[in-house]
């Protein structure tokens, strides 16, 4: 049977990588599963500019590298092939790794390394623009209103709105808990784009119950739920008719000033 080499281009320079199979059955087993979860949180921590990403990722594909049986020659060129350029949003870049994971157990490197450089940008934008542009900035908002509103649990509501976006996706691309095919399959650019879509909805209305609580310090009122009521719909007119959304924000930056200067 002949090895089937593949060229993957990583920072060390070109490594070949044989196409035969490793140990154990293919597929991830939820105990891989888990360890790529929980490896994952480690992604930024050896951070550079040449290659991002790329010890992180490595050090949350060390698990796999178990099925190698003590090889120590595949198993340096398997470590190489992972500390390739990668850089993707870090809570969505479990759908990657568990995805490239996946093809390294079918004995298949060059799908893996393909499925890096295939997913990383579009999960980058995915997530960055569904948790940076619209759970993290909720996720403040709603920590500001409980403010607002005299309440004292208002950090704990800010860290447990945003991480609730934030674990939901990092345990759903890892496949935590079940053998649903994590990765490429998962990654519905579609579907991400309808979530980012509702959650900045959300976000407008929290704007407007923030605006008007700042007028109305005694707490909700009629006036401060028509002005939220204002915000949310303005903003759902403004993103059906495709408006940027920087030129919402600062329509709403605007709005707050001017209700500011404003008497009910």
């Amino acid at each position: 049977m002949t090895d089937e080499r593949r060229s993957a281009s990583s920072g060390a320079g070109d490594v070949l990588a044989t196409g035969s199979p490793v140990t154990g059955r293919a597929g991830l087993t939820p105990a891989e599963r888990f360890s790529i979860f929980v490896r994952s949180f480690l992604l930024q921590s050896a951070w550079n500019t040449r290659d991002m990403q790329n010890v992180g990722f490595c050090f949350a594909m060390l698990p796999i590298s178990r099925r190698f049986g003590g090889d120590k020659e595949r198993t340096r060129d398997y470590l190489k092939r992972h500390l390739a350029l990668f850089n993707t949003n870090p809570a969505m870049s479990t759908y990657a790794l568990a995805a490239a994971a996946e093809a390294e157990t079918r004995g298949k490197p060059g799908e893996a390394i393909e499925i890096k450089r295939g997913l990383s940008g579009p999960l980058g934008m995915a997530g960055d623009a569904l948790l940076w542009g619209a759970a993290r900035p909720l996720a403040g908002l709603l920590g500001v209103i409980a403010v607002l509103a005299g309440k004292n649990w208002a950090p704990i509501l800010l860290l447990v709105t945003y991480n609730v976006f934030h674990l939901f996706l990092r345990s759903r691309g890892a496949g935590v808990g079940g053998e649903r095919g994590a990765g490429a399959r998962m990654a519905s650019a579609s579907g991400f784009r309808s979530v980012t879509t509702a959650l900045r909805a959300v976000l407008s209305f929290a704007a407007g119950v923030a605006a008007a609580l700042a007028l109305r310090s005694e707490g909700f009122s009629a006036e401060a739920l028509a002005v939220a009521g204002a915000f949310f719909v303005l903003t759902v007119i403004a993103l059906r008719a495709r408006v940027p959304v920087t030129a919402i924000g600062l329509a709403g930056v605007a709005g707050s000033f001017a209700l500011m200067y404003t008497r009910f």
